[in-house]
């Protein structure tokens, strides 16, 4: 799983400006929503206006502050000459493609598309592309947005839940404690697994809680914690999350809220995990992907050629 942060994105950008730099670009477009942070930071290093694609398919005014002067006094979209639309990715280009059959016969705009990251299959669909960056990939300002949560594992304590309030939950109503306790993010897609240090005794509260705030998920993996186990229960919920990320072919992602035990799971399974607590990307070590990593690509292999049997020979 490729990911990108915020400052990964930033830098991408300012390491490539060269690719647009010089090319006569006065009005920059951001395509909704994942477009727009990466729009706005293009224009902010070129100095030219930028707009959203709604605003520009109407022809509305720009609306900007009064800190600095552009490079062009733009009063309305299209009495900019070139026009540079900007997306975060392409992948197989039909987003574009959806984007350049809106635009109207009467725009006199000479129009470029650009995506900041492209795979081999979408490099070609876009007229510029900043970064080649291949798939499965997830974005730290989409992820909990999109579609790589099917293939996560994601740590409920501490990521979507403040597990200090399940605690207080105990003493006081649990209905209260449902409608009362905000989750820390909200996803919209549904995740593949989670993960919580909650033993299996609080299984009813944790789903009443997640179905109040229409957390969708396939998997709820409840700790089980033995109180006669001399092990600490925080190292025994740091393999159990670790174990089963290794073990499950599905899963290429992991969200952990702890830095040290992303940094344990990261080792113990040979695949990435994302923490939270540092808003990075924690990669395994080099004996940890030598020692698990073949293993891991065959089961991936492995299940994707099942599925790939299944679409093709329906009933094989």
């Amino acid at each position: 799983m490729n990911f990108k942060s915020y400052a990964e994105l930033s830098s991408d950008i300012f390491s490539n400006i060269d690719k647009v730099q010089s090319k006569g670009y006065e009005l920059v477009v951001a395509i909704p929503r994942s477009g727009v942070i990466p729009a706005y930071m293009l224009s902010l290093l070129l100095n030219i206006d930028c707009t959203t694609l709604n605003d520009f398919l109407k022809n509305h005014s720009l609306v900007k502050g009064n800190t600095r002067n552009t490079r062009k006094e733009i009063r309305n979209a299209w009495d900019a000459r070139k026009i540079l639309i900007v997306d975060d990715s392409v992948n197989t280009g039909a987003s574009i493609s959806r984007v350049l059959d809106q635009i109207p016969e009467d725009c006199p705009c000479d129009i470029t598309t650009l995506a900041i990251y492209g795979n081999a299959i979408g490099i070609p669909k876009v007229d510029v592309c900043l970064k080649y960056l291949s798939s499965p990939r997830v974005f730290q300002w989409n992820m909990w947005h999109c579609v790589a949560l099917e293939r996560a594992c994601v740590a409920l304590d501490g990521v979507i839940l403040n597990s200090h309030e399940v605690e207080q939950a105990k003493k006081q109503d649990i209905a209260a404690f449902i409608e009362k306790t905000k989750p820390l993010i909200l996803p919209t897609y549904k995740i593949h697994s989670l993960v919580t240090k909650q033993p299996e005794q609080s299984r009813n509260l944790v789903e009443s809680w997640l179905s109040y705030h229409k957390v969708s998920y396939v998997n709820l993996i409840m700790a089980d914690f033995n109180d006669r186990d001399i092990t600490p229960k925080a190292q025994v919920y740091r393999d159990l999350k670790a174990d089963f990320y290794k073990e499950n072919s599905d899963l290429n992602f992991f969200v952990e809220g702890d830095f040290k035990h992303a940094q344990h799971i990261a080792n113990a399974s040979g695949k990435p995990v994302f923490c939270t607590q540092t808003n990075a990307m924690v990669k395994p070590s080099i004996e940890s992907v030598l020692k698990y990593g073949k293993t891991n690509l065959l089961k991936i292999n492995v299940a994707r050629t099942k599925k790939l049997v299944k679409k093709w020979i329906p009933y094989a």
